[in-house]
């Protein structure tokens, strides 16, 4: 018989099978059913044979022949069956089956449960229960692929009884027995898990395994508690043979405007007996209206080395903020206040600044009159030092207020023959009050303008084989009196030498330091775009002053009536490799600071490497001369293995800083992290350290997403 046909035969008799009432009026209960052929014997049987499938309540079934026994209200179903539920969350095949009318409660029998298309059970018998519980007797539970030459899985569950329970969404194991490669490893009286569907549940997570320096061997096992929808706490608790133990937590919690997590410890342990030692960071985010943001940022330890102790970080400063801030697009404002306490040895932190205040807002707005764009500026420092220190030349217990206003113009025309010219101005006016410095008086008042005169000169070209060449040559001419202020200097300590600071007005950072005396800033770039996808660029400047007026460090490559020459190149190619050199030259050909940075992106392979070299420095504190290369690579060798690596090596002294390895295997059904660092004795560590760390992850249970599957031999 036709399908179509049969069809409509099947929804025939089943409206006139519906009772009255109603029930019936409205419609509810009823279910579609199509199959090759349909029959209603005398005894009220109604028998469909032949690719049947029936719809009812969200749920498909399709099987090979049903018999349904009006008396009975039961389905006698015979197979190959497949039941699943919308959505593709829930899928039941079977052999054969006795059902409810309304699919809710009955048996299978050789049955098979597939939840959110990963995690598989399988049974002999599978009862279904009041449309919410599934229970398989004598079964076995795992997510890894079946393959017909190893029908052993890598891991299973095997248990006397598996409840699933659709509502809860957990699964229920009991006499559970955990295997590897059908090998017996643990047995569980009880266990429960979340299914695949389950975004957060309460429960143990997977623990992890690490090792190193004193703490020895230890094993974390995190416990997550899911408070709320909005909220959850995980509890690790970590025991080492080193005779530590830690109690660890992190708490997370949305909110409409925004989220906040605090993570923490408290420790016991045998390197400082008798303390109770621990750490805490935190991260806050609000955005509220008018565009406004609150937040905080929490760094706090209770010694100088628990944190590296630890491995958590190797931060030598800790810093805590709690700020509010606003962005607009033609605006920005910030208020903040900063806790700083230093981790390094030998640096009291009373004599560093460790509380600061600092407000800035920045409005840009076009000037009536002169065009262009304009900005206005207003900054407010306030640095507090615990020392009352006041020996002239060190700083030591030096409070300190400044006020600052600054404005700045800028205007660009486009001139006969393609020149590009620009006016630039700007002026701040700085207002400091020191107290507890004897090297400084009480109150400074700084006035610094500057004027500059910008031309571009971009020539463009084109060759034979399709490539443009760009080269522009810049110059600026910059107007500053030479004023030297002698005032603190708290946030103006590094100035670079790059391509974004050759044509500025001014090269430090902040508004502490500023550059004066006339200048000239040069310089020429010159850029490749290949039809091919890649593109080449150099760029070369200098700086001519008529006078050298000491104002930055000599090894700096700012300072002296001629500064170093400039030098960089860039590279990038379509296959995903990039290339960035710079380097700062002495007249004599000198590097003074050199730096190469090489990257290659392609799939299943990420590679940074770089070169630095810096020459020795105090003013930077740099006491010596350092070369550094460092390598971080991420090679995915298979589909399911990947390989990790980074290395820092200093070749100044001819040894190694830090190598860390590092290998992830993941598939359908399993993620194993395995890690071994090594880091090596130096002036800023106290000693040689070695750290190994292994964690497994069972895949299928909860929402974590699954790697590839293994392939099974054709």
């Amino acid at each position: 018989m036709p399908r179509l046909l049969a069809l409509a035969l099947a929804l025939v008799a089943l409206l006139m099978w519906q009772p009255a009432g109603p029930a019936a009026a409205q419609g509810a209960g009823m279910a579609t059913l199509v199959a090759d052929s349909l029959s209603i014997e005398a005894d009220d049987r109604l028998i469909a044979e032949g690719n049947v499938e029936v719809l009812y309540d969200g749920a498909l079934l399709r099987a090979g022949r049903i018999t349904y026994s009006r008396a009975q209200n039961r389905l006698e179903i015979e197979g190959p069956i497949t039941l699943s539920q919308e959505g593709g969350d829930f899928l039941l095949l079977a052999d054969s089956a006795e059902l409810s009318d309304d699919l809710h409660d009955g048996l299978l029998r050789s049955a098979r449960v597939v939840l959110d298309r990963r995690l598989q059970m399988a049974s002999r018998e599978v009862a279904r229960i009041g449309g919410r519980y599934t229970q398989l007797t004598d079964s076995v539970a795992s997510s890894c692929q079946v393959c017909a030459e190893n029908p052993t899985p890598l891991w299973e569950i095997r248990a006397a009884r598996i409840t699933h329970d659709s509502e809860t969404r957990q699964i229920h194991f009991e006499q559970a027995q955990f295997r590897v490669m059908g090998v017996p490893l643990v047995h569980i009286p009880r266990l429960r898990l979340p299914d695949p569907t389950v975004e957060r549940a309460t429960g143990f997570l997977a623990p992890a395994l690490s090792s190193g320096g004193t703490l020895g061997t230890g094993i974390s096992i995190p416990y997550f508690i899911a408070l709320a929808p909005d909220r959850d706490l995980t509890i690790t608790p970590r025991i080492t043979t080193g005779r530590s133990f830690t109690f660890g937590a992190r708490y997370r919690q949305a909110f409409q405007s925004g989220n906040m997590t605090l993570t923490g410890a408290l420790t016991r342990d045998r390197i400082r007996p008798g303390r109770t030692r621990g750490y805490l960071f935190g991260t806050g985010r609000w955005q509220m209206a008018g565009d406004i943001t609150l937040g905080f940022d929490i760094e706090a330890a209770s010694d100088r080395t628990y944190l590296d102790d630890y491995g958590i970080t190797s931060a030598a400063t800790l810093e805590s903020t709690l700020f509010a801030s606003r962005l607009r697009r033609d605006s920005f404002s910030r208020a903040r206040i900063t806790h700083f306490r230093t981790l390094t040895d030998g640096v009291s932190n009373a004599r560093l600044p460790q509380r600061v205040i600092d407000l800035r807002h920045e409005q840009r707005f076009a000037p009536p009159g002169l065009g262009g764009v304009a900005r206005l500026s207003f900054d407010l420092l306030a640095a507090y030092r615990q020392s009352d220190d006041a020996t002239a030349g060190l700083g030591h217990g030096r409070d300190m207020t400044r006020a600052s206003l600054r404005a700045d113009w800028r205007r660009d025309w486009v001139l006969p023959g393609g020149v590009l010219a620009a006016a630039l101005g700007e002026v701040q006016v700085d207002r400091f009050a020191i107290r507890q410095d004897d090297d400084f008086p009480s109150g400074i008042t700084r006035t610094t303008p500057a004027a500059a005169l910008e031309l571009r000169w971009p020539w463009v070209g084109a060759s034979a084989g399709g490539a443009r060449h760009v080269i522009e040559p810049v110059a600026q001419l910059v107007w500053a009196p030479r004023r030297r202020h002698k005032v603190p200097n708290e946030v103006s300590r590094l100035a670079e030498f790059d391509e974004a600071s050759l044509f500025a007005l001014h090269r430090y950072p902040g508004f502490d330091a500023r550059e004066s005396g006339n200048r000239a800033n040069l310089g020429v770039s010159w850029t490749r775009f290949d039809p091919a996808g890649w593109s080449l660029g150099a760029t070369v400047g200098r700086i001519l002053r008529p006078r050298g007026p000491r104002q930055f460090s000599d090894l700096s490559g700012l300072d002296g009536r001629r500064s170093d020459w400039l030098a960089a190149v860039q590279f990038e190619s379509a296959q995903g490799l990039s290339l960035l050199a710079r380097a700062v030259i002495e007249p004599d050909g000198a590097l003074r600071k050199n730096e190469l940075r090489v990257g290659l992106s392609r799939e299943g392979l990420d590679l940074t490497s770089s070169l630095t070299h810096l020459t020795a420095d105090p003013d930077e504190n740099r006491n010596s001369r350092s070369t550094e290369w460092n390598l971080d690579a991420a090679w995915q060798v298979t589909p399911n293995w990947t390989a990790l690596a980074d290395w820092r090596y200093d070749i100044d002294a001819r040894q190694a800083a830090r190598i860390g390895l590092g290998a992830q295997f993941r598939n359908e059904c399993l993620l194993v992290d395995v890690s071994l660092s090594r880091r090596f004795a130096s002036s800023t560590s106290v000693s040689a350290r070695t750290d190994f760390g292994l964690s497994v992850d069972l895949l299928g249970f909860g929402s974590q997403p699954s790697g590839p599957a293994r392939a099974c031999a054709q």
